[in-house]
C-alpha cells in the first residue's frame, strides 16, 4: 500500500508506461478548445511559436531531487522503453535526461536543450515565468491534496514545533520534497533554537515503520506526507487513533509537466496532452497511477494558478 518515492519521482516510470498505451485515433475530432475555467498551453503565452517541421528527437528533463531514494537501477531501466515506446507511438527519438536541479531544468529548457521537463509544484511556482516554459498537464495525488504533516503521540506534551528538543523527527525513506522544504523552512523559525525540532539519524525506515515509531514512543515525531497519514489511518486504524498533527504545510500545488514553446508542433503536444488527461482510464494507466498514488492528470486550471502563487507567499525561493 506503501509506496514513498512519490508521484513527482515516479514521472519518468510513468511516462514510459503511458507512451506503451494504444496510439490516439489520428482520425479522430480534434480536441475542444480551452473553456475560461482551463488554463491551456496555447494561452499562456501571446508569444507562441511552432517550429517549422515536427520535432523528431524529443528530451525530457526531471531534476535530481525527484528520485530521492530511488535506485539508479530502477531509473535506468526505466530510460529504455521510455525511448523504444516514444518512437513507437509517436515517430519521435528520445531520450530522459536528469539534471542537478530544478534551476538547471528550467535553464536547460530555456536553453532549447530539452522539449519537456517535470517540477515539483512548489518549484514550478520559483520559475513559472521563465520565458518559454508553459505548463501542460498537473498531477491530481489520490489523497486529493499535497501537504506536509509534522506526526507525534496524541500524548505528546508539545504544543508546536518550537518544544520539539534535539534531533527527534523521524525521516522516513523516500520522503516526499515538498515534506523536507516543509521541514526546512520550520527550522528557520527564530522560535525555534538551533539544534531543535531536527531529523533524527539515522534515517532509512519506511513511513509506515516511522509512524508504527511514534505510536510505540521510540520515537517523539515524523515527517510525512498527508497522503501517506491517510493511508496509515485506513490501513490501521487503531493505531493511527494515538497520533495527532501537531504542524501541517497549506495546501501545495502538485508537480506539473510543463512544455518549451516551439520545440513541438501543435498536433505533438496535443498528442501528448489528450494521451496524458485519458491514461487513467486505460489498464495499465489505472495500475500505475494506483501504485504511485495519483487519481490522473488533470488540466492547468485557475484554482491551480491560485495554488502556485499562494506557495510563493509562504515559501518563496530561498535567497
Amino acid at each position: 500500500m506503501y509506496v514513498w518515492a512519490g508521484s513527482s519521482g515516479a514521472t519518468l516510470l510513468f511516462l514510459s508506461s503511458l507512451l506503451s498505451t494504444p496510439a490516439a485515433d489520428t482520425n479522430a475530432a480534434p480536441a475542444p478548445a480551452a473553456t475560461p475555467a482551463t488554463v491551456s498551453s496555447t494561452v499562456a503565452s501571446p508569444a507562441a511559436r511552432t517550429p517549422a517541421q515536427p520535432a523528431q528527437f524529443i528530451r525530457v528533463g526531471f531534476p535530481a531531487g525527484l528520485f530521492r531514494d530511488v535506485p539508479e537501477v530502477l531509473i535506468q531501466a526505466a530510460a529504455t522503453p521510455f525511448k523504444k515506446t516514444l518512437h513507437k507511438e509517436l515517430g519521435l527519438h528520445g531520450d530522459m535526461v536528469v539534471v542537478p536541479d530544478y534551476k538547471a531544468l528550467a535553464e536547460q529548457l530555456r536553453d532549447g536543450k530539452l522539449e519537456i521537463g517535470v517540477f515539483h509544484g512548489f518549484e514550478y511556482a520559483w520559475i513559472k515565468d521563465t520565458p518559454g516554459i508553459v505548463p501542460l498537464v498537473v498531477t491530481h495525488p489520490t489523497c486529493g491534496r499535497v501537504q506536509a504533516c509534522l506526526v507525534v503521540h496524541t500524548d505528546c506534551p508539545a504544543q508546536g514545533p518550537q518544544q520539539l528538543k534535539g534531533a527527534c523527527i523521524a525521516i522516513p525513506r523516500g520522503c516526499k520534497a515538498h515534506c523536507l522544504l516543509f521541514l526546512e523552512r520550520l527550522r528557520n523559525d527564530p522560535a525555534i533554537p538551533t539544534g531543535d525540532c531536527c531529523p533524527m539519524k539515522p534515517a532509512g525506515q519506511s513511513a509506515e515503520e516511522v509512524l508504527d515509531a511514534v505510536v510505540a514512543g521510540t520515537c517523539v515525531a515524523a515527517l510525512v506526507d498527508i497522503g501517506t497519514l491517510q493511508a496509515y489511518r485506513e490501513l490501521k486504524p487503531g493505531l493511527a487513533q494515538k497520533l495527532k498533527v501537531l504542524a501541517q504545510s497549506p495546501p501545495l500545488p502538485p508537480a506539473v509537466i510543463v512544455w518549451r514553446q516551439g520545440s513541438l508542433t501543435p498536433e505533438q503536444i496535443a498528442k501528448i496532452r489528450e494521451g496524458l488527461l485519458s491514461c487513467h482510464k486505460t489498464p495499465i494507466g489505472r495500475t500505475f497511477t494506483h501504485f504511485w498514488q495519483l487519481e490522473c492528470f488533470k488540466e492547468v486550471t485557475p484554482e491551480y494558478l491560485t495554488l502556485v502563487e499562494d506557495c510563493l507567499k509562504h515559501y518563496p525561493p530561498a535567497k
